[in-house]
C-alpha cells in the first residue's frame, strides 16, 4: 500500500511545482521523522485523492500539511498510514511498521487534472487523480 500513497503525493508535487516561485523566504518547515517538508508546499499537496493502480484497483488518500498520510480502500476501510517528505522531485513515504521508505515521481497533469506516477525503480505506475482539497488534518497519523 506503501506505493499508493508515494504516486499520489508524487503528482500533486508536479502539479504544485509552478507555484514555487510564490514561496517566500520566511516559509516555516514542518518537520518529522521522516524528514523536512517545505510547509507552503505540504500545504499545496494536503487533499484527498484517489489513485487507480495498474491492475485496477482503486485507493483513497488523504494526504495532510503536517507531513502524514492515511490510505483508505473505497469503503473507508484503513489500508495505511505513515509519513511523508519531499526530496527533490520525488516524494519519499515511510509508512509506520517495518516497511521501509520508497519515493516517487509524478508526470505532469493532464487537462482533466490526473497524472502518472512512477516507482523509483520504474516498475509500477499509478493513474492519479485529486478529489478534494484540504488544508486541514482530516486523519492525522497516531
Amino acid at each position: 500500500m506503501k506505493k499508493i500513497f508515494v504516486i499520489v503525493a508524487s503528482g500533486a508535487l508536479a502539479a504544485c511545482g509552478s507555484n514555487e516561485a510564490e514561496v517566500s523566504p520566511e516559509t516555516e518547515m514542518t518537520t518529522n521523522q521522516a524528514g523536512t517538508t517545505d510547509t507552503a508546499s505540504a500545504n499545496q499537496m494536503a487533499g484527498t485523492y484517489e489513485m487507480t493502480m495498474e491492475d485496477g484497483t482503486v485507493v483513497r488518500q488523504q494526504v495532510n500539511a503536517d507531513g502524514t498520510y492515511v490510505d483508505t480502500d473505497l469503503q473507508g476501510s484503513e489500508l495505511e498510514r505513515g509519513t511523508w517528505r519531499q526530496e527533490g522531485s520525488q516524494l519519499c513515504y515511510d509508512p509506520d511498521g517495518a516497511e521501509p521508505e520508497e519515493c516517487w515521481t509524478g508526470g505532469t497533469p493532464g487537462a482533466d487534472g490526473t497524472f502518472e506516477a512512477t516507482s523509483g525503480d520504474g516498475t509500477t505506475t499509478a493513474t492519479i487523480r485529486r478529489i478534494e482539497d484540504s488544508n486541514t488534518d482530516i486523519a492525522p497519523a497516531t
